[in-house]
């Protein structure tokens, strides 16, 4: 994990009661993963992270995220199912809760979850001219916008394409997990001509295939085995995004992400 220097600190002053030599155990604890790993399980950061209204100010969404999903990985250990909402937004259980723990124990896997939840924090919109056909065309572009990224991936030199396949996989997983309630307002009835809207399956056959694609072109830091996992076990990943933001981020939603345009 890539934390900050006062990520460190909240880290050391939550978890270390006994001491108060700071400073030199953030110098013994820099940079080394097999002594920070204990510390970002204990259940105190979660508390603290959740209690405190400062802590959003005080922490990077990168150790915010980080601590959560590990303690969404120990909450599921200990349970049979998650609960998942149908096509019309109702709660159900699937009985897959082991499975997903599995997936938040793969340490790249959970930290490609971490970073990618990141890049939501902060969304860029930007207007983009091209010439066409001998004419000048323009478009807004959002890159929270899955149709938008999948335009602009049709318009762009094949060197950034595979970017763009993150980012749309990003997005069906994000939105999906995230802000599910999202995808079931809109249910499409059969032989709609209606295609701006998608549905829970979209996105999930959205995100598998551009997961697919990425795993094609990986590039660092991720591997190609990374965007496998992502597209082969796509609703795992998104019963884990469930869990995290019906239990941890509902409230806090609102302060870090954008929400979903309709």
């Amino acid at each position: 994990m890539q934390l900050t220097e006062a990520d460190l600190r909240f880290v050391v002053e939550t978890v270390v009661t006994r001491r108060r030599d700071y400073d030199h155990i953030i110098g013994l604890i820099r940079d080394k993963d097999d002594l920070l790993e204990p510390m970002l399980e204990d259940a105190r950061l979660v508390e603290r992270l959740l209690s405190e209204q400062e802590a959003f100010v005080r922490v990077s969404p990168g150790l915010m995220f980080g601590v959560l999903l590990r303690r969404v990985r120990r909450d599921l250990e200990g349970r049979a199912f998650v609960l998942e909402r149908d096509a019309r937004g109702k709660p159900l259980p699937v009985f897959a809760a082991p499975e997903v723990a599995r997936l938040l124990a793969q340490a790249d896997v959970r930290e490609y979850l971490t970073q990618m939840l990141c890049s939501f924090v902060r969304t860029n919109t930007a207007l983009l001219y091209w010439k066409e056909r001998g004419q000048w065309r323009k478009r807004k572009f959002c890159d929270m916008n899955m149709d938008d990224m999948i335009a602009l991936s049709q318009l762009v030199d094949p060197f950034y394409k595979p970017r763009l396949y993150k980012r749309i996989a990003d997005i069906a997983l994000f939105v999906s997990g995230i802000y599910p309630d999202h995808a079931t307002q809109f249910v499409r009835p059969a032989r709609s001509l209606v295609a701006s809207r998608r549905t829970l399956a979209d996105y999930e056959r959205e995100g598998q295939r551009f997961y697919t694609l990425a795993a094609r072109h990986a590039e660092p830091p991720w591997s190609a085995e990374v965007y496998e996992t992502l597209a082969a076990k796509f609703s795992l990943a998104r019963q884990a995004l469930n869990t995290l933001s019906d239990t941890y981020l509902k409230s806090l939603r609102s302060r870090y992400f954008n929400e979903p345009a309709g």
